[in-house]
């Protein structure tokens, strides 16, 4: 028994660690679950937010129009309230006349009066019109305003939580996309001075041109020769690139207009300063695109270390979530524990108890036993004291009748009826006497199987001590053993 208990423990850990273990794989399933729904939330939130605020937009250009059409209405009203009570004034007036007039006046007035009353009619008709519709406007004004809040409560609960997953990869290609368009702004701009310098560089170079064919000079060919030769030894000695080649062309056919075989070294010069111009366009041209690599560098880099920070963010809340997780499968390793220790003292409890029920039962049928087995004999013994008792009081009786009738058997009939009642008077006599006997006999009885009971009882008391000594003594030792085995 004890080289099994620890070997179940064993098992019993064993299947308490696979459970725990499953637990964990279902909640990190149930968390990954939760993430992605969250990250789905997050983006439906994202796009709900979008159009909340284009429907904001949209709502508030409604309700710049219908407020457009309130005052509108109130005007029209409160020129119908004026012209109703002109019209009220004049209705006054001409009730309140006394002097009778002509009968073309009359006539006149009535024809104003119908009219008048025609025009109030409309009048009352258009203010009906104009409270329903003011009406209606304040209803869809309250529902506006309403909508309002709501979209501001949510743009306010979106922008105050902390934005997820699709919200911080459409904040990354914002950025990205702002970023561009200043790359692109600054490109632009910077081309467009550098055109706008190019264009100055050759009105000025159509200038002195224009100058130079005006007012021509002769220049000095031997000073000039070896110029030439020296610059088409260096431009001998270095090869040109593709660029230059095509600089010197285009340079050579924009002035090959104006210029004449007494000015090479003049012209070599223009070429030269024309493919220094577009060379050096070139290298800015490159320059910008350098630029615009590191500035796309930079934007990668910026995103990439936002990601690394929310990834480094993420590492911290899972691996937090795992040390708050190893805790509690400690705790609940730690409460396994105790619940198996406790498990085991109640068994041991419940084995004592059932085993201490037991002695109880046995002791009480042994008790009942023996309880109806001094019962039978008691009541044997009474019988038997009762038969003796009846016995002993019809000897006597027999005794006595014989002797009065020898005393008495001279006497003759008239004592025979004196005998008979002192016959039975004797017998209740012994009747009564034998009964007092019986019943002294039987309380003696009582008395003394009371007394043997009170010893029994004490006895049994006394055994039942010792055996839950005992048993004590053996559960110790047992939990003891239970204890050795578990360390």
């Amino acid at each position: 028994m004890p080289q099994r208990r620890p070997y179940c423990l064993k098992q019993r850990r064993k299947h308490a660690f696979v459970w725990t273990k499953k637990r964990l794989r279902t909640e990190n399933r149930l968390l990954r679950q939760r993430i992605d729904y969250l990250e789905h939330e997050s983006s439906a939130l994202a796009d709900r937010l979008v159009r909340g605020q284009v429907d904001l937009a949209q709502q508030a250009d409604n309700c710049l129009s219908i407020s457009h059409e309130l005052h509108v209405l109130r005007d029209i009203n409160s020129d119908a309230h004026r012209r109703l009570e002109e019209a009220y004034e004049t209705v006054r007036q001409l009730s309140s006349g006394n002097k009778p007039e002509n009968s073309i006046t009359d006539t006149a007035t009535q024809v104003d009066d119908t009219s008048m009353i025609e025009h109030i009619h409309q009048l009352q008709q258009e203010l009906i019109e104009a409270h329903t519709k003011k009406s209606d406007l304040e209803s869809a004004v309250r529902e506006l305003k309403l909508r309002v809040q709501e979209v501001e409560s949510a743009n306010k609960r979106l922008r105050e939580s902390p934005p997820d997953g699709g919200v911080a990869s459409l904040q990354e290609e914002l950025i990205r996309v702002k970023m561009r368009e200043a790359e692109a702004a600054l490109s632009l701009k910077e081309m467009r001075q550098r055109i706008a310098e190019l264009e100055t560089h050759w009105m000025r170079y159509q200038e002195v041109r224009a100058k130079e064919t005006q007012s021509p000079t002769t220049p000095n060919a031997s000073t000039e020769s070896p110029n030439t030769s020296t610059d088409s030894n260096s431009s001998s000695a270095n090869p040109l690139s593709a660029r230059n080649r095509l600089a010197k062309l285009t340079a050579g056919w924009m002035g090959s207009s104006t210029t004449s075989d007494s000015e090479p070294n003049l012209k070599e010069l223009e070429e030269q300063l024309m493919g220094l111009r577009i060379r050096e366009a070139d290298m800015n041209v490159e320059l910008q695109e350098m630029r615009q690599k590191v500035m796309e560098l930079e934007t990668q880099n910026h995103v990439c270390s936002n990601q690394l920070k929310r990834q480094d963010e993420e590492l911290k809340r899972v691996t937090e979530e795992r040390d708050e997780l190893c805790k509690s499968e400690q705790e609940m390793g730690t409460k396994v524990k105790e619940l198996e220790h406790k498990l085991l003292a109640a068994e041991s409890e419940m084995k004592e108890k059932n085993v201490m029920q037991r002695l109880k039962y046995t002791e009480a049928l042994q008790n009942i036993s023996d309880l109806k087995q001094h019962i039978a004999q008691l009541e044997s013994k009474n019988a038997e004291k009762f038969a003796t008792a009846q016995l002993r009081g019809l000897i006597d009786m027999d005794e006595d009748s014989i002797a009065s009738n020898r005393s008495n058997g001279s006497l003759g009939d008239a004592t025979s009826i004196n005998s008979e009642e002192m016959s039975a008077f004797l017998a209740e006599v012994t009747l009564r006497h034998s009964l007092s006997n019986v019943q002294t006999n039987s309380d003696s009885l009582l008395e003394e199987t009371d007394e043997e009971d009170e010893r029994g009882d004490e006895k049994k008391k006394k055994q039942l001590k010792s055996q839950r000594k005992h048993h004590e003594d053996t559960a110790d030792s047992g939990l003891d053993g239970v204890h050795l085995s578990d360390n």
